[in-house]
Order: C-alpha cells, then sequence, then structure tokens
C-alpha cells in the first residue's frame, strides 16, 4: 500500500440500527412516503441514502437504538411485502475527503484486508462514511491506522483514551429544534456530471479500491458515491458520479470501472450539496426534501444524508427546478454553481 494519507480525525458513532430496504417496482413516491413516516413518528434517520436502479428503489437508514422497534414496525405495518434487513450498527466517518477518491478507495482496501462487510456508505461534505456491523468496529479502527495518518491521534490507543468520557456528549441534542425553515450554509451545484451505477461484491472490494486510487491519480475528483442495498445480502448497488471529460479522456476512466458499470442516463447529470447546523440533530429533513421533490416533478436519481449533510443527483436540465424545490424547503442564503 503507498504511503500514508493525512486526515483530521475519523469518528464513529454506536448504538445505532442499520435498515435496508428494497422494493421492486417502479414507485416514485416511495422514498418519500417512507421518509414521511419514519418523521409522523418523530424518528430522526442519523443515515440515509437512497437509488434507483432497474425498476426499483434501494433504502439505507440508520436510527438510534432505542428508536430501532418502532422503525420496524412502521415498515411491516406499511409495506408488508417487502425486503428488509437490519442489524446492529456503528457509522465510521473519516474527514475531511476534500471528493479525493483515494480516500474512499484505501477505506476500501482497508475493509477488504480486515474481511469486513460494509453495510452501507455515502459521502457527506465533509466526510466519507460507512455503516459497519457493530462488532467489526474495533477490527477497522485499528486497522485505519495502516493507510491513514490523523492529526488528532497517532495510534489506536490515542484514539481510544480521546474518546472517553464523550460517549454521550451529544445524545441529548437529537430532534430538540424544529425550524419551520431549517437553514442551510449554502447551496452547491456541481454540473457537467456522469453517473454510473452497478453492484459491488462487498467480498471482493480491493478491485474498486485500486479504480478509485487510480481516478486520484489522474486528477480526478469524486463528487458523489452512495449505496443502495441488493436483493442479495452479499452486495452493494454503488451509486458514483464522475465529471464529463473530453474524447480522450473518458474512455480510459470508463474501462476503469467494472464491467457491468453504466450509465443511469444517457444525458448529463448535476449534483447537489448542502448542510446544516440541525441536520443531524432533528428527524423531517429528508422528508420535507423528497415530498417536494416529487410535487415538483423532479426526477432524483440518488440521495445521501450523512454527517449533517444532504447530497443529490438529478437530471442537469433540472437543476434550476430542484434549486426552487430546495429554497421552499430551507433557508437558502447563497447558491455556488461550479463545474
Amino acid at each position: 500500500m503507498s504511503s500514508q494519507q493525512r486526515l483530521s480525525a475519523f469518528k464513529i458513532l454506536k448504538d445505532v440500527v442499520r435498515i435496508s430496504l428494497v422494493k421492486s417496482d417502479d414507485s416514485d413516491r416511495f422514498p418519500a412516503k417512507f421518509c414521511h413516516l419514519m418523521a409522523s413518528e418523530e424518528i430522526n434517520l442519523l443515515f440515509l441514502t437512497c437509488g434507483k436502479k432497474d425498476s426499483g428503489w434501494g433504502v439505507n437508514i440508520a436510527v438510534e437504538f432505542s428508536c430501532a422497534e418502532k422503525a420496524i414496525e412502521i415498515i411491516e405495518e406499511n409495506f408488508p411485502n417487502i425486503t428488509y434487513r437490519s442489524t446492529n450498527s456503528g457509522i465510521l466517518s473519516l474527514f475531511p475527503h476534500r471528493r479525493d477518491p483515494s480516500i474512499a478507495g484505501s477505506l476500501f482496501h482497508v475493509l477488504d484486508i480486515t474481511g469486513i462487510e460494509p453495510e452501507a456508505l455515502a459521502y457527506s461534505n465533509s466526510a466519507i462514511s460507512v455503516v459497519l456491523h457493530e462488532e467489526a468496529i474495533d477490527t477497522t479502527t485499528s486497522a485505519l491506522f495502516e493507510p491513514f495518518q490523523f492529526s488528532a491521534y497517532r495510534t489506536p490507543a490515542d484514539w481510544k483514551l480521546a474518546q472517553k468520557g464523550k460517549e454521550e456528549l451529544y445524545k441529548d441534542v437529537v430532534a430538540s429544534y424544529q425550524e419551520k425553515r431549517p437553514k442551510v450554509y449554502s447551496l452547491e451545484w456541481l454540473t457537467e456530471q456522469n453517473l454510473f451505477t452497478f453492484e459491488l461484491s462487498n467480498y471482493d472490494l480491493s478491485p474498486m479500491g485500486n479504480t478509485l486510487i487510480d481516478f486520484s491519480i489522474q486528477g480526478l475528483q469524486l463528487p458523489f458515491l452512495t449505496s443502495t442495498p441488493t436483493t442479495e445480502k452479499q452486495g452493494l448497488n454503488l451509486f458514483l458520479c464522475l465529471p464529463v471529460h473530453d474524447s480522450q479522456i473518458y474512455p480510459e476512466v470508463k474501462n476503469s470501472l467494472p464491467s457491468e458499470s453504466v450509465p443511469s442516463r444517457n444525458a448529463p447529470v448535476a449534483v447537489f450539496s448542502m448542510n446544516g447546523p440541525h441536520f443531524g440533530d432533528r428527524y423531517g429533513i429528508a422528508s420535507e426534501l423528497l415530498t417536494a421533490i416529487n410535487s415538483a416533478g423532479v426526477q432524483l436519481l440518488a440521495l445521501g444524508c450523512a454527517i449533517a449533510s444532504i447530497n443529490g443527483v438529478v437530471p442537469a436540465e433540472q437543476i434550476e427546478a430542484t434549486t426552487d424545490v430546495i429554497k421552499q424547503c430551507f433557508d437558502v442564503p447563497s447558491v455556488i454553481m461550479k463545474t
């Protein structure tokens, strides 16, 4: 493995339950309906990914352990024929990632070498987050110090010492603040992107790790990465965006991806990202956004919510409509357009 990459820190959120669902029909309203049901019971989603592949939706959520029983009850009452899985889990977040694909690539290598199967992953504005089975947390934590160097702590022992007495530090703020129009710091758009979707076996993560590291060597940024569950337990549907390149570079980039990867659509897409002071602390954020997106007729292709951030992908021609939707839901002080 290459020399260590320097990161600021990582954090782990324990005592969560991961729930993964696959709805195999063409119901565009499913994610909004699902999130609305969770919000109506004041269940805060600590982690959310969703994406449409073939004719169905895949959704991952993570909730606090105390909310898991109620969340599963909602699923069974409202979606009696749906396929779902749940595990006691933790959320590992590495930051900052700076949209550098080599960070995700090195993380994939760590998981592959240790034999740990990721349950879900997503980008936020500041971090890459991966949901792991609770029994895998300690092994993964120790293994991170091989490819990464953290300014906050030099060894696994340093990290463990830094966590003492902080386990309950953030427990009392969850869902304590309900603004009528939640505030975001800014809304940022990245245009001229292609969205790729493909199934990734979590038994063999190393090739994808190599691909992402190769993207970094080529100077590419990875503005969007998220996963949804497959019908089979040992796999992830991966959604990633790469910039649209000229005819000389783009074929080489595409050929680096797994052979079964295909662009989700022929036309370019755009990636939006935003974060807010209460995105991680209150319920209903995703529900409000997804409901408004449906009402406006915007075609959401994929979404990832982690570490107080929301990142989504829509067709490039729907940037203006999506911006209007977001402004209806949130107080947006500025809109930033980047290519």
